[in-house]
């Protein structure tokens, strides 16, 4: 029998919470639209899409909204939005190669694209994964940060030591639907 330790984050909330082991979470932690960054930042395309812009704060907040950031400028023209609902497995990472040691999120089955009563598809997103990492001078584009480094790094070692699978739950997450955002049926399957 495989041990299961359940996390679930709450985007509405922003509130991670749940027990691996012995040990217990109930963490503000962030995603989407930049917020999570450091406070002194100095990342001037960052800096310009931060939290605090109500319409940034808006679209951030949304599932289905995509980060669109232009490598050759270094800039944002567009943050990305919060997790997308449904389940992750968090792989210990000790040395990734943005966030060095964090948490990765691999989507399980329901993860992969959102399911809505109000929808006659399935309204796809396109990341392959998220992560827990620490704050950075650019926040979070889906990612979860937590607010509270030591906490984070407690969870990357309770999540790295536990003796089993630990699974994350996403959920209470907005998004915008399919003809909210003017796509017809024929980009849906594209």
């Amino acid at each position: 029998m495989t041990n299961i330790a359940r996390l679930t984050y709450n985007a509405a909330a922003e509130l991670l919470s749940g027990s691996i082991g012995k040990a217990h979470f109930h963490e503000v932690a962030f995603s989407g639209g930049g917020r999570g960054h450091k406070s002194n930042v100095k990342h001037a395309a960052a800096a310009r899409y931060l939290h605090g812009n109500p319409l940034n704060d808006m679209y951030g907040r949304l599932a289905t909204t995509r980060e669109v950031y232009q490598e050759k400028g270094d800039q944002y023209d567009q943050r990305g939005g919060t997790i997308p609902p449904g389940h992750y497995l968090c792989v210990y990472t000790p040395n990734h190669k943005t966030f060095r040691e964090c948490v990765f999120l691999s989507p399980q089955a329901d993860a992969f694209a959102i399911r809505s009563p109000f929808s006659m598809f399935p309204i796809p997103h396109h990341r392959s994964g998220f992560f827990i990492h620490g704050h950075g001078p650019k926040g979070s584009d889906g990612c979860i940060v937590l607010a509270n480094e030591s906490r984070r790094t407690l969870l990357n070692h309770t999540i790295r030591d536990f003796p089993g699978s630990v699974v994350l739950e996403v959920k209470h997450v907005s998004y915008m639907l399919p003809a909210e955002r003017g796509i017809s049926g024929d980009e849906r399957l594209a």
